[in-house]
């Protein structure tokens, strides 16, 4: 039998098998500059039986099996997995290792990742939604109205003929705008800039060749989330950092959540990848995030733990209020968790993704009101709202090479927390 290698941590946690215990999150004593929740309350979040939230214990044990295969297959050095129903967690476990070179060090419940593409959903959908709420933004706003210059796609019959970009399209990866552009580019591009400068990658965005019709063809695109972050920074007046710190973690009481880890925070994060240039570990992982927008930016950018993920995701399954806080409207909620009208073909929702046959992040048994996010680091977020249901995989799967691949944990382990769901 293949033996299952679980964290230090992970291991005593099964041996008091699902004691009933309040987790916490760490505070963080950053500078109030800084993007973390300095003065946040410890995060609270029930920790439950299985069975109390309808799950078969023993069933739910699949999960450890799956997680188990990908790191003796070396798809990922490690993984921390947390499920919760009904506000509560039904399973928060460690497994592996956070860090294999220089030294190894076992994967902990409370590790810090580097979110990666999480950071679209977490930070900058939240924001949007929350301006759109509050009357000041329209999804059908075009984007010049915010970045001055801002081009639209011009028919090649007849350049008078212009189909503009729109913020739905933006949420939706509609735009017709490339998908990423490398920071060696830019470089050349703007030789008169020095980077880190999150306007030159604006500034690209904003007149970059259109490779579509907007709100014709569905192409990801990091580029849209750094110009989504762009119009949220001009409306609010201070960096999408700050707005999500104040506006969404803090209120939450995700203390453990934010961009530009402090040193003590980065010492508890999950190193990504290791090169002739050394580890990142607290620095984030994707390039265009790191060497252009200085670490702060719409497409990456953002750490948490499994812990504030949860919370953030309760929240989220409870119409946007969590212990008597309302980060969005249960409407906001509501739409931004399906796709807008006439954009269904496209299998977005506003941020968020949804089944499209191709894609196994929500396995094969969640119900069909699933939208789920994942980050090139190898991590992902699967909210279930006809469940009540969410689960959550951090890996590190990028240490120490990029080489490794969770796209098949991602279905196995949301079929596993499925299989093990017997009670409504």
């Amino acid at each position: 039998m293949r033996k299952l290698r679980l964290s230090a941590a992970a291991l005593a946690l099964s041996a008091a098998i699902w004691f009933l215990t309040p987790l916490r999150a760490g505070r963080n004593d950053s500078d109030p500059k800084g993007s973390q929740a300095a003065d946040a309350a410890p995060v609270r979040i029930e920790r439950v039986a299985p069975e109390s939230v309808g799950f078969d214990p023993v069933r739910l044990g699949r999960v450890d099996e799956a997680v188990g295969r990908a790191i003796d297959d070396g798809r990922t050095p490690g993984a921390v997995v947390c499920v919760v129903r009904h506000g509560r967690v039904a399973l928060l476990r460690a497994y592996g290792n956070r860090r294999t070179v220089p030294d190894t060090v076992a994967m902990s419940e409370d590790t810090i990742f580097d979110l990666a593409s999480l950071t679209k959903v977490a930070a900058t959908t939240v924001a949007v939604m929350q301006l759109v709420e509050q009357g000041r933004l329209r999804l059908g706003d075009r984007v010049d109205r915010y970045i001055n210059g801002f081009e639209g796609w011009r028919n090649p019959d007849n350049v008078r003929d212009t189909t503009h970009v729109r913020i739905v399209d933006l949420l939706t990866h509609t735009s017709g705008l490339p998908a990423y552009v490398a920071p060696a580019k830019l470089a050349a591009q703007y030789p008169d800039r020095s980077l880190p400068d999150a306007a030159v990658a604006e500034d690209y965005a904003a007149h970059c060749p259109r490779l579509a019709e907007p709100g014709t063809e569905y192409r990801y695109s990091c580029l849209n989330f750094i110009v989504l972050q762009r119009i949220v920074e001009r409306m609010t007046g201070v960096g999408l950092d700050i707005y999500a710190r104040d506006n969404i973690f803090r209120l939450l009481g995700m203390s453990d959540t934010g961009f530009l880890p402090d040193g003590r925070l980065a010492r508890r994060c999950a190193p990504t990848t290791v090169s002739g240039g050394g580890e990142l570990c607290g620095r984030v992982h994707d390039p265009l995030a790191r060497e252009v927008c200085g670490g702060v930016s719409g497409n990456a950018g953002l750490f948490s733990t499994a812990e504030d993920l949860a919370v953030f995701a309760a929240m989220l399954l409870s119409g946007g209020e969590w212990r008597g806080v309302r980060v969005l409207s249960p409407l906001a909620v509501e739409v931004m968790s399906h796709a807008p009208r006439g954009y269904e073909r496209f299998g977005r929702t506003l941020g968020w993704d949804t089944w499209r046959g191709y894609t196994g992040t929500s396995g094969d048994l969640l119900s069909e009101s699933c939208y789920y996010h994942t980050g090139a680091t190898g991590t992902s977020i699967v909210i279930d709202p006809e469940l009540d249901l969410a689960v959550i995989i951090l890996t590190n799967r990028v240490h120490q090479s990029d080489g490794g691949s969770v796209a098949r944990l991602r279905s196995e382990v949301a079929n596993a927390v499925a299989g093990a769901l017997v009670e409504p």
